[in-house]
Formats: C-alpha cells, sequence, structure tokens
C-alpha cells in the first residue's frame, strides 16, 4: 500500500464530518481555530488526487508536541485505548511525511546545493 492509500485508510479510522463533537474536542486539544472544513478540503483535494493538503491536515493536527497528551485522549475516546491512539498518531505522521518526500525538491539536488 502506498503513502497515500494508507492516509486514506488511516483518516477513514476516524469519525466522519457530521460527528461534531469529535472534531470539535480535536481541535480544541490541538489548539486550532478550525479542522472539520480543513479537512473537508483536504479530503476534496485528495480525490481530486492531490494527497499534499491531506499530509499536510495531518502534520499540522497531530504533530504537536505540547498538546499530544490531550490529543492522544481525544483520540483514545474514538480508537478505544491510548495505545491504539498513540500508534495511530505515529503511523499518519509517517505516512504524511512520505508523501510529503515524494512531492519535495529532489533530496540529491537539495544535498549538492547544501555542499
Amino acid at each position: 500500500m502506498d503513502a497515500e492509500q494508507q492516509l486514506a485508510a488511516l483518516l477513514n479510522d476516524l469519525p466522519g464530518h457530521h460527528e461534531a463533537r469529535f472534531w470539535r474536542d480535536l481541535k480544541e486539544s490541538a489548539g486550532l481555530y478550525r479542522i472539520r472544513s480543513t479537512m473537508a478540503s483536504a479530503v476534496q483535494e485528495a480525490q481530486d488526487g492531490d494527497f499534499e493538503p491531506l499530509a499536510a491536515f495531518v502534520m499540522d493536527v497531530f504533530n504537536r508536541e505540547d498538546q499530544l497528551k490531550d490529543i492522544t485522549k481525544v483520540l483514545a475516546t474514538h480508537l478505544g485505548t491510548t495505545m491504539r491512539a498513540r500508534s495511530w498518531i505515529t503511523d499518519a505522521i509517517a505516512a504524511a511525511d512520505r508523501i510529503n518526500r515524494a512531492h519535495a525538491v529532489d533530496p540529491l539536488e537539495g544535498l549538492v546545493d547544501k555542499w
């Protein structure tokens, strides 16, 4: 499974747009202003083949070291356990990172520019 499909599968484990309470709790735990509309837009972009906004969404929401405990708690209420929530976050960030790297400048070119 490629990174895009893995990320989509992971995000599919979360509640849908209509479950406002989950998304409100996640928004508050991550300290963000908007989350459901951002997720909806990112899903539409992914449907059109551009997974970068979805990867950016995951990094913006879940890659927050200072709020990780609160974010994990919110996810655990839906996924069942804290351990599963932590694993989900790790997998989602890894998949998002692979998507971002795949669309980044050629790594060798970047290295050559540095040296």
